[in-house]
């Protein structure tokens, strides 16, 4: 558990080096955005989390059951991050924001079909990259 990282990791780096080279303007883990978003486009509001399949619960009715250990433990604490994913997204809509969630695999095999989506939002903004 010591190895795991809540910033910096694999994929988000990933995710960030793409957006640089598509010169897209972020931020990263902006505290006062709720649910401190990995990436954040300001100007137009625009939250971007980069979700590992373990900790936010990928095809969770069909992963569910691999816990061999501490299972009562694992099964709370990966569905209460699933609930707090859902409350951060329904908060931040309501204030305005645009979430985009991508899943670990998106990032590491689709990256291009993910900046894409981003790039998307910042042309139908009408904001200079």
């Amino acid at each position: 558990m010591a190895r795991v990282q809540a910033k910096s990791s694999i994929i988000e780096k990933k995710f960030a080096s793409g957006l640089r080279l598509r010169k897209i303007q972020y931020r990263r883990h902006v505290r006062n955005v709720m649910g401190c978003p990995d990436f954040i486009l300001p100007e137009i509001k625009v939250a971007i989390f980069c979700d590992s399949h373990f900790w936010h619960g990928y095809r969770w009715k069909q992963h569910k059951k691999d816990h061999k250990s501490n299972i009562a433990f694992w099964l709370n604490k990966i569905e209460n991050n699933m609930a707090r994913d859902k409350k951060v997204n329904r908060a931040l809509r309501e204030s305005g924001w645009k979430v985009l969630r991508f899943w670990e695999h998106q990032i590491s095999s689709r990256l291009d079909g993910c900046l894409n989506k981003v790039e998307e939002f910042t042309k139908n903004r009408n904001v200079a990259l």
